[in-house]
């Protein structure tokens, strides 16, 4: 099975490092994952995001290829719908809503399914391929949004929804693989 990880930044830095093991103890078998994202370690990213200072000004997908040596293959890019056809599913730890339209698009003409989980501070959520109304839970934003608040990064405060919900959607990447079932929606407040 292919998977591909889209986005490691606030959720998918933590994913990785969870796949990672899972993969080591030979709790996933018989895939191969890969990682995209076009973006580098910001100073700003190390309050929230799983990068050390030594990471700065690294591609994030090269900062974690270096720690998470069982993920298959790292990418530095964005990808667009097209892109999404050759894997078995899509896992959007993306923090805009440009992918998360591709990747529906994607789902209804190829049936690739995917799974897609957002956090912004301590509000966090689990939508997927089989989420009723899926394009009702993105707004027509097209810039990117962090998963912490802004108002909090800017006094250098963080919430650890991200942490909590790189935790789910790992247990839920887990048993997609076990058993090829979907989350069902989720959404929580803490």
């Amino acid at each position: 099975m292919r998977i591909l990880i889209v986005g490691a930044g606030g959720i998918g830095s933590y994913v990785i490092e969870h796949l990672d093991k899972l993969i080591q103890h030979e709790q996933i078998k018989n895939v191969n994952i890969e990682v995209v994202d076009d973006d580098t370690v910001e100073l700003k990213n190390i309050l929230y995001q799983n990068f050390t200072s030594e990471d700065i000004d690294d591609y994030k997908t090269d900062a974690l290829s270096f720690r998470y040596v069982n993920i298959d293959t790292y990418t530095n890019k964005r990808v667009a719908e097209p892109d999404l056809k050759v894997y078995d599913l899509v896992i959007l730890c993306a923090d805009n809503n440009i992918i998360r339209k591709d990747a529906y698009r994607n789902y209804l003409s190829c049936k690739i399914p995917f799974i897609d989980a957002r956090s912004n501070g301590t509000t966090v959520g689990i939508y997927s391929s089989a989420t009723i109304n899926y394009l009702s839970t993105i707004d027509e934003t097209e810039e990117s949004s962090s998963c912490q608040h802004p108002w909090q990064i800017a006094k250098n405060e963080i919430e650890l929804g991200n942490v909590v919900i790189a935790a789910i959607l790992s247990q839920h990447i887990l048993r997609y693989c076990r058993t090829k079932k979907l989350p069902i929606d989720y959404m929580h407040n803490f």
